[in-house]
């Protein structure tokens, strides 16, 4: 197993990506300290740990709060001695006109992004630092390099934690914490309609948007040995979304012309 008796710590339950992300890591041997604002949806996430034969602990806080995540820091040393992961991932998405986007939707965008992965680096930091050992993974998404005219506060947001990681990489790396950014792009559980569905997938050559499942192998990557010598990057699991233009039809298979319900030719055909 590849985290054998390593501790992760995640900062929320309700991201799908995170959940899948923390079950992944349980099947290679994990035991996770979940904590959100929601009581039952962290036990119910601690719950699936502990059905793979993995210690889990669930927390109740609010990670906007610099004295309930430093406790919660505090009690997760207490039960399992130290952390080894830390995956922040409480960020929240917020789709509206710009005109009409509210300050209070801004700063819930910024309570939760930034600001909450900052304490968590620094309460989970310092244990670390401690340790001289341990990684941290801050959950990102696309609107951290491209713009929509609907994600003000999404970009402000995971643009901020994206500048960060680098800042804090950089700060912990002396004691060989190594801090990273994973980038998720345009995901099956997209709320728009399926023409709006079809604009992501015209970036796409792969044909369809990204599951939470598919962040599993990138995250443990960032999570082990193997990123060792990584340091203040993001990592992009998009398929190509964030840096590709649409492909015009004239340079695409004919199967690959209009994105629907479809099926790769085999390729001896």
């Amino acid at each position: 197993m590849r985290m054998h008796d390593k501790v992760v710590l995640l900062t929320s339950a309700q991201n799908p990506c995170a959940s899948a992300i923390m079950v992944g890591f349980a099947r290679e041997g994990a035991n996770c300290v979940v904590v959100d604002g929601d009581a039952g949806k962290a036990e119910q996430l601690a719950a699936n740990v502990r059905t793979l034969g993995r210690r889990a602990l669930a927390l109740q806080i609010d990670i906007t709060k610099k004295s309930e995540v430093e406790e919660a820091v505090g009690r997760a040393v207490a039960e399992f001695g130290r952390i080894d992961v830390l995956l922040n991932c409480s960020g929240i998405m917020h789709e509206s006109d710009f005109l009409s986007f509210t300050e209070e939707a801004f700063n819930q965008c910024i309570d939760h992004g930034p600001k909450a992965y900052f304490l968590a680096c620094q309460a989970v930091g310092r244990q670390m630092a401690e340790q001289r050992s341990g990684k941290i993974i801050n959950l990102s998404t696309t609107d951290a390099r491209i713009g929509s005219g609907e994600s003000t506060g999404n970009s402000a947001a995971y643009s901020s934690i994206d500048s960060m990681s680098r800042d804090v990489a950089q700060a912990l790396g002396y004691y060989g914490v190594n801090v990273n950014s994973l980038v998720c792009g345009p995901m099956d559980f997209f709320s728009g309609t399926s023409e709006e569905a079809g604009e992501r997938l015209r970036r796409m050559p792969m044909g369809r948007l990204g599951k939470p499942e598919d962040l599993v192998g990138a995250a443990l990557f960032l999570a082990t040995d193997d990123s060792n010598f990584i340091a203040g990057e993001s990592l992009y699991v998009d398929a190509g979304y964030s840096n590709a233009a649409v492909t015009e039809d004239g340079f695409r298979p004919a199967w690959a012309r209009n994105w629907g319900d479809f099926e790769v030719p085999p390729q001896n055909k």
